[in-house]
C-alpha cells in the first residue's frame, strides 16, 4: 500500500464482480485552482483543535495525507476494483473478499472494505494508525465527487475535504 494511506481496506464482496463499478473512467480535477485552500481549510480545521505542541508535529502530517489527486484512474477487472491517483502505482482491492488483508510501506497490517452501491464506491483503508474512507460518487453522467475521511484516535475530530472531477481534461 502506499505511504500517503492512514490506515488499511477491509473488503466486502460483491454479488456479481462482472459488471463495472459506475465509477470506472478516468477522471480530471475540477476548480484545480482553489483545491489547495480547501485542502488547507480541512486541515486547519483539525488542526486548532489540537494542543499547541502537538499540531506543531501533526500539520505536516496532515498535509501530506490530505493530497491532490489531480487525475483518477478507475478501473473493474475481472476480480478486483482498481484505483490510481495521477501517475503512481495502481492500488487493487479483490472484488470477492470479506476481509482483504495487505502489508503497508511499514510492515503494519492494513484491512480493506470494498462497498458499491449504484451511483458510489467506497474503499476503506484500516490499521492501527486508524481509517481512511475513500468515496467517489457520480453526480451525474460527467460529475464525480472524491471524498476522502481519515479517522484515528489522535485526531480531535475526523479529517474530510471533498474534490470534483469530470471526464474532461481541464
Amino acid at each position: 500500500m502506499k505511504k500517503w494511506m492512514v490506515t488499511g481496506t477491509l473488503l466486502i464482496g460483491l454479488s456479481s464482480s462482472a459488471f463495472a463499478a459506475p465509477v470506472d473512467g478516468q477522471w480530471y480535477l475540477q476548480d484545480a485552482g482553489s483545491t489547495q485552500a480547501k485542502l488547507d481549510a480541512a486541515v486547519d480545521s483539525v488542526a486548532k483543535e489540537m494542543n499547541f505542541f502537538v499540531r506543531m508535529i501533526a500539520r505536516p502530517i496532515l498535509e501530506k495525507e490530505a493530497r491532490i489527486c489531480h487525475q483518477w484512474q478507475l478501473s473493474t477487472q475481472a476480480k478486483q476494483w482498481q484505483w490510481q491517483c495521477d501517475t503512481e502505482a495502481a492500488e487493487t482491492i479483490p472484488l470477492n473478499a470479506n476481509r482483504f488483508k495487505t502489508q503497508g510501506d511499514d510492515d503494519r497490517e492494513i484491512y480493506s472494505t470494498f462497498h458499491q452501491t449504484a451511483n458510489e464506491v467506497d474503499v476503506i483503508l484500516e490499521s492501527e494508525r486508524g481509517k481512511r474512507t475513500n468515496t467517489w460518487k457520480m453526480l451525474d453522467a460527467n460529475t464525480l465527487e472524491y471524498t476522502a475521511t481519515l479517522e484515528s484516535e489522535k485526531l480531535p475530530k475526523p479529517l474530510t475535504w471533498t474534490l470534483t472531477y469530470t471526464h474532461t481534461k481541464p
